[in-house]
């Protein structure tokens, strides 16, 4: 009995981490909005957001991996459901923190929900917990034996598990195989593109002029085009937009070394709590407008799609181009 629940708070566990992991791997989107919900989220400063999306990650694959092969190979379960403990704790912990700041954005934890978390959220986590405690003070320092084989104790039983420990491995190894591919395939079309000597314009070029608009700042405070003087950084963004996530940080940096929000626009394309969030990180830096695709501030600006950027001088476009690196930082030069 005692080796029945332990194989099942395994597989349980093994289970609930690759969902996690697979969620995020599997979706691009997915992972970026966690890695973006990081820093507003924990406190953590931009730099660390992405090795740390990164090690959460690999550790939700790496230890569904283990707990599953430990089925078959008994002696990796001590270890792999103690390290399991450790990283539920510290989930739990981080969730707690943020229920009780109030944190009224998306942690992206299972790379789905779109709701802030709550306190049915650190319920739930406080529950595996449990499950993987159990497991661990069962399991250390060597798990219990199987069950002799007989005619009423399912004498295929360790081999149907050994089974299902393999499946979630090469399930789990699938999901590692899927997000190399992507990244390399990112790689490549954002090489190929960049290539490009003269890409289609995803905006205004360089010289045109920004037609008129009226719109209002998340804040509430009214812009026009004529209140654009000055050199002014543009910015179009999406939070459902995988390059928009990856462009994010360095727009932030850019946006603080010019040194004033009137110097800085920012337009979050899209409604609901992602795009809210999305906002919030932006004010401190920028004026912000939330308007949805092909709203009057993206028409005025001929924006075809994001993410988008632009200097201006006043109303002009000095240069615009979907990566902000090629667009220059000030007009002097």
């Amino acid at each position: 009995m005692a080796w029945a629940l332990l194989v099942t708070g395994q597989l349980l566990l093994a289970g609930v981490l690759a969902f996690s992991a697979g969620a995020k791997l599997l979706d691009p989107g997915a992972y970026a909005a966690f890695r973006a919900s990081l820093p507003a989220n924990l406190r953590l400063p931009e730099r660390l957001a992405g090795p740390l999306a990164a090690a959460v990650v690999t550790a939700e694959a790496v230890l569904a991996g283990l707990l599953a092969l430990a089925v078959a190979v008994p002696a990796l379960a001590p270890g792999a459901l103690l390290a399991t403990t450790a990283l539920l704790t510290t989930f739990t912990a981080a969730l707690a923190a943020m229920v009780r700041r109030g944190v009224r954005q998306a942690c992206h934890c299972f790379g789905t929900a779109t709701r802030p978390p709550g306190p049915a959220d650190v319920v739930r986590n406080l529950v595996l917990l449990a499950v993987s405690a159990s497991a661990t003070a069962a399991a250390w320092p060597a798990p219990p034996p199987p069950p002799a084989p007989n005619g009423a104790a399912m004498p295929h039983l360790p081999a149907i598990l050994a089974l299902l420990a393999a499946v979630c491995v090469l399930n789990t190894g699938l999901i590692v195989l899927v997000l190399r591919l992507l990244r390399q395939q990112t790689v490549l079309v954002r090489a190929s593109i960049e290539g490009v000597a003269n890409p289609e314009p995803i905006m205004t070029a360089g010289g045109g002029r920004v037609a008129a608009f009226t719109a209002v700042t998340v804040d509430g405070e009214p812009l026009s085009a004529d209140q654009l003087d000055g050199d002014t950084l543009v910015g179009f963004l999406s939070p459902s937009c995988p390059a928009c996530a990856e462009s994010l940080p360095g727009f932030l940096a850019r946006a603080e070394e010019l040194g004033g929000r009137e110097r800085v626009l920012a337009v979050v394309l899209g409604q609901g709590s992602a795009a809210d969030a999305l906002c919030e990180r932006i004010t401190p830096v920028a004026r912000v407008v939330n308007e949805p695709e092909r709203g009057p501030v993206s028409r005025a600006f001929g924006v075809d799609g994001y993410p988008a950027f632009a200097l201006l001088s006043g109303h002009t476009v000095v240069a615009s181009h979907f990566v902000l690196d090629k667009v220059p930082s000030s007009s002097a030069g």
